[in-house]
C-alpha cells in the first residue's frame, strides 16, 4: 500500500513492531474480550472524553464546530473499538498512521494527543474493572494487553506526525532559501544600478567641488567670516557625501572579516543618506557626541545602523519625527540603541520581529517599503560577530532597538551585558 510505503511500514516493520511489545495471540484475545463491554459503555465513555476536551480551551478551540464535533464523536468511538478487534493487518496500520498525520496539519501538538489518550486509560480502565465485578485477577492480564496496543498506537501516530513535521520544515527551509536566493539576485542588481547612478552622480559631484572650492578662493576676501565658513562646510559635505559614493563604487571585495572600525564614518554616512530616507518629512536625527571604536566587519555594521535607522523612518507616524542613537561601554561590549518616536511595535509580532519576512504594522495608512528580511539579517550580523539584540516598545511612543558589539578582540570567554 503507497502510505504504507511512504513511512516504511512494509510487513517486516509491522511484524517488528508487534513482537517489540510483545503483543500475542492471547492479547488479541484479550482484546476481543473486552470489546462488547466498550460497545456497551461507548456512550458514556465518548461523552466523557469529550467533555474533558471541550473544558480545555486549547483543545475546545478544535471543537467549536458541532457539525465537525459530532462526526468526531462517532469517528471515535469506531477507533477505539477498532483498537480492541485485535486485528493488527495493513489497514489497521494506516489508520493508525494517519493520525499522526490529521493531529500534524491540524497543528496539534503531542502534548494533546498524549493528555487524550490519558483520558482513554482513566475512562476505560474503571469501566473494565466493573463489568468484571471487580476480579483484579481475571481483568488485568486483559488490561495489559491493552496497554500493549496502546502504547503501539501512541508510537506509530507520533512516528507520522514527527516525520510530517520534519517534511514540512524542509519544505519552509528550502522556500526560505529561495526567497533568499532571489533576495541576494535583487541585492546583486540594485547594487549594479546604484554603482552606475553614483558613477554619474560622483562625476558631477566632482564638478560642483571644484565650482565651490573655486568660488571660495576668488570671493574668500570679499566674503563674510559666516559666509566664508558656510561655503566651507558645504564643500566638506560634498566631499564626505563623494567618499560615501566612492565606497559604493568598489567592487565586490571578500570581506576583511572583523577588524577595528571607527563608527563616526559610519555615522556621517548616515547623515548622508539621512534626506534619502526623511524623503522630505521632517525627522531629525541624534548622533552620539563620542562615537567609539568597536571590533566588527566595517561595512556590514555600517549597513546594520543604516537598516536600523531606515525602518525608523519608514514607520514613523508623527511630525516632527525623532531617531535618536545611543551608546555606552558595558563589560566587554558597547551597548547600541537606535529609538524612535513612531507608532511603536504590537505585543503580537514583537517576539517574531526578527525572523524572515515579518512585517510591521501600517504607518499613517501607508504600507512601509521592505521586504521583511532586513531585521533577519541585522540579526544575523550581530550575532554572528558575537553580539545579539532585542527591542523594547511601547504603543504610540516609539521602539528602541538594543544591540551589542565588542569592544576588543574576542580572547576568551566574553561576558554578555544585561538587557
Amino acid at each position: 500500500m503507497p502510505f504504507l510505503t511512504r513511512y516504511g511500514m512494509d510487513e517486516d516493520e509491522r511484524t517488528r513492531r508487534v513482537n517489540f511489545l510483545e503483543i500475542t495471540e492471547a492479547d488479541e484475545a484479550n482484546l476481543r474480550q473486552l470489546r462488547p463491554v466498550f460497545q456497551r459503555y461507548a456512550d458514556e465513555f465518548i461523552e466523557r472524553f469529550y467533555g474533558h476536551l471541550l473544558a480545555d480551551p486549547h483543545t475546545a478551540s478544535y471543537l467549536r464546530d458541532q457539525q465537525r464535533l459530532a462526526r468526531l464523536k462517532k469517528l471515535q468511538a469506531d477507533y477505539f473499538a477498532r483498537l480492541l478487534e485485535g486485528n493488527f493487518d495493513a489497514a489497521y496500520y494506516e489508520g493508525r498512521l494517519k493520525v499522526g498525520v490529521a493531529h500534524q496539519k491540524m497543528d496539534l501538538a503531542p502534548v494533546w494527543y498524549l493528555g487524550a489518550y490519558n483520558q482513554y486509560i482513566q475512562i476505560t480502565f474503571p469501566l473494565f474493572v466493573e463489568a468484571f465485578g471487580g476480579r483484579i485477577g481475571e481483568v488485568l492480564p486483559k488490561l495489559m494487553s491493552l496497554v500493549k496496543v496502546i502504547f503501539l498506537d501512541i508510537g506509530l501516530a507520533l512516528d507520522t506526525y514527527f516525520r510530517e513535521a520534519t517534511e514540512q520544515l524542509r519544505r519552509r527551509n528550502e522556500e526560505l532559501q529561495r526567497a533568499l536566493s532571489l533576495y541576494w539576485q535583487t541585492r546583486g542588481r540594485e547594487e549594479q544600478l546604484r554603482k552606475l547612478a553614483s558613477h554619474e552622480v560622483r562625476g558631477g559631484l566632482a564638478a560642483v567641488i571644484t565650482g565651490l572650492e573655486d568660488l571660495l578662493d576668488a570671493s574668500r576676501d570679499k566674503l563674510g567670516k559666516a559666509e566664508a565658513e558656510q561655503l566651507e562646510s558645504v564643500t566638506r559635505r560634498c566631499w564626505s557625501l563623494s567618499r560615501l559614493l566612492g565606497e559604493m563604487l568598489v567592487q565586490g571585495q571578500e570581506s576583511p572579516g572583523s577588524t577595528w572600525v571607527e563608527t563616526a564614518p559610519i555615522f556621517e554616512s548616515l547623515v548622508a543618506r539621512f534626506g534619502l530616507y526623511a524623503q522630505g518629512r521632517t525627522v531629525h536625527l541624534v548622533l552620539p557626541e563620542n562615537p567609539p571604536r568597536v571590533w566588527a566587519e566595517p561595512l556590514p555594521l555600517r549597513e546594520v545602523f543604516a537598516n536600523l535607522v531606515a525602518n525608523a523612518v519608514n514607520y514613523l507616524d508623527k511630525e516632527p519625527g525623532r531617531v535618536t542613537i545611543t551608546c555606552r561601554p558595558e563589560g566587554d561590549f558597547y551597548v547600541f540603541c537606535v529609538a524612535d518616536n513612531g507608532p511603536g511595535i504590537p505585543e503580537a509580532i514583537r517576539d517574531r520581529l526578527f525572523e524572515p519576512f515579518v512585517r510591521g504594522v501600517e504607518a499613517q495608512g501607508r504600507r512601509p517599503e521592505g521586504t521583511g528580511l532586513g531585521l533577519h539579517f541585522v540579526r544575523t550580523v550581530i550575532e554572528q560577530g558575537g553580539g545579539r539584540i532585542w527591542v523594547e516598545s511601547t504603543p504610540g511612543e516609539g521602539s528602541r532597538f538594543w544591540f551589542t558589539v565588542p569592544r576588543l578582540p574576542p580572547t576568551g570567554k566574553v561576558s554578555e551585558p544585561r538587557a
